[in-house]
């Protein structure tokens, strides 16, 4: 799920009345993602280009903005090792929604609130983890590395790389 919510004025609207409508559309061909395995679960996190459209009463042309909207998601996964494989179908877009009126934080007080409008996209993909495993003589079939899964320590830290091309950028 690729969530984010603007304030109003990033649009150049001071009220919510003058809103006319809201479109939004993804560029998966530009998407940043990198997925990763932890112990029993499966994390894809990235960020998804759109290029957001906003009609407002009085102004002729529509206002245009291009971001990005962050997104992560997890996914159990019994079983699954870092060590295993991880394979992914390229994302598809399955909603989009726009809910306007909600409020953001502006500044380091809570009390810094404006409206904004709050947009999410929510992308699917089908996961498929491997494993290397061996036949034995007696046609059991194991794991190639039967201590893939033990906690070596501490919990796994991921530094990923920046999105190309300013997609993480407003």
């Amino acid at each position: 799920m690729a969530e984010l919510t603007l304030p109003i004025t990033a649009f150049g609207l001071d009220v919510l009345d003058d809103l006319v409508s809201v479109d939004v559309v993804p560029n998966l061909n530009e998407v940043t993602q990198n997925a990763r395995i932890i112990r029993d679960k499966v994390v894809n996190i990235g960020v998804l280009p759109v290029t957001i459209t906003v009609t407002i009463a009085g102004i002729d042309l529509p206002v245009t903005l291009s971001t990005s909207i962050p997104f992560q998601e997890h996914t159990d996964f019994p079983g699954a090792c870092p060590e295993d494989t991880l394979q992914e179908t390229p994302l598809e877009v399955e909603g989009i929604f726009t809910q306007p009126g909600v409020p953001v934080i502006t500044g380091p007080v809570v009390g810094d609130l404006v409206t904004g409008i709050l947009f999410k996209v929510v992308l699917r993909t089908n996961i498929t983890v491997i494993r290397p495993v061996i036949q034995d003589a007696q046609g059991n079939v194991c794991d190639v590395n039967q201590n893939r899964c033990e906690n070596l320590g501490d919990a796994p830290s991921f530094t990923l790389p920046a999105p190309e091309n300013g997609n993480g950028l407003l």
